[in-house]
């Protein structure tokens, strides 16, 4: 049996991988919130998590599209809060604006009952990597998603 080597954070977000297009360089993810990472009594999302949200949205469509030998390390990320997130599921989109050898760039939506809740963008150093982000993500997280082929 294969270790699982899903980081923490997102089991703790049931965190899962709906669609890769490979075509328009995209992925979308599904995360669901639980009361407990909201204040206000339980009802709204702490931004921090929202920006890990949509931040490993962006993460895991470069690991994607380099075939996992890079991981981007975040340079800076803006995040801009539109609504507030409530407890349930949520839904991340996130693209490419600009894939370099070195440095790349990629924005994300974050949306819940199609209300479009949070927006990021993020510049982002590609570092390569070994080890077994390719099992967690292909074995775990993105095993039912759609692909879609260039």
């Amino acid at each position: 049996m294969t270790k699982d080597h899903t980081p923490e954070y997102m089991k703790q977000l049931s965190g899962k991988i709906l669609e890769i297009d490979f075509k328009d360089e995209t992925l979308k993810m599904s995360f669901f919130a639980k009361e407990d990472i909201c204040h206000s009594n339980g009802t709204i999302i702490q931004g921090g998590f929202t920006t890990v949200m949509m931040d490993s949205c962006m993460a895991f469509l470069v690991m994607e599209l380099t075939d996992f030998i890079y991981t981007p390390m975040s340079i800076d990320i803006n995040v801009a809060f539109l609504a507030a997130g409530r407890p349930g599921e949520l839904e991340c989109k996130s693209k490419i604006i600009k894939l370099g050898k070195s440095i790349g760039f990629a924005s994300a939506e974050l949306s819940q009952n199609n209300e479009l809740i949070a927006t990021a963008s993020s510049s982002l150093k590609l570092v390569k990597i070994e080890g077994a982000q390719k099992d967690f993500i292909k074995d775990n997280i993105a095993k039912d998603a759609k692909i879609i082929k260039a």
